[in-house]
């Protein structure tokens, strides 16, 4: 079995492309917190079992130099519309972005991405550990 062919350490990367992504959406909405009429967004939150379906799809075999090779689509991560709509607090200028609420937001993402990467490194330490190569993750 190949090591990337292993469905925890695609999902463990999913996750940490998607938190990646929230935190520059989360960034934008810090750096916007001052423009007018400027509402705060967020990514649509991962769906575990949409996530298992996509990871475990095999790709199509070519038999024949002329056939294509099937190739997975490119997880788009959207910006979550309702998320825009509910400002419980503007500023005078119409701008919905509540600091407080940001930040926290952003150590949560940080959390997760911690989370996700130690869990990533821990299968990568198993791996190594199971092939002879010693030196557990990090």
């Amino acid at each position: 079995m190949a090591i990337d062919n292993s469905m925890l350490l695609n999902m463990a990367h999913q996750k940490l492309n998607w938190l990646s992504e929230r935190q520059s959406v989360l960034a934008q909405n810090i750096a916007n917190a001052d423009s007018p009429s400027y509402r705060a967004q967020d990514l649509t939150p991962l769906d575990f079992k949409r996530t298992v379906q996509q990871v475990n799809k095999l790709p199509v075999a070519v038999t024949e130099g002329n056939h294509l090779s099937g190739i997975l689509p490119k997880t788009d991560y959207r910006v979550d519309e309702k998320s825009q709509k509910d400002v419980y607090e503007a500023s005078p200028n119409g701008n919905g972005v509540v600091l407080e609420e940001q930040m926290i937001a952003v150590q949560d993402t940080k959390l997760q991405y911690d989370l996700a990467l130690n869990l990533y490194n821990k299968q990568i330490g198993m791996f190594r550990t199971a092939l002879g190569g010693g030196g557990g993750a990090r």
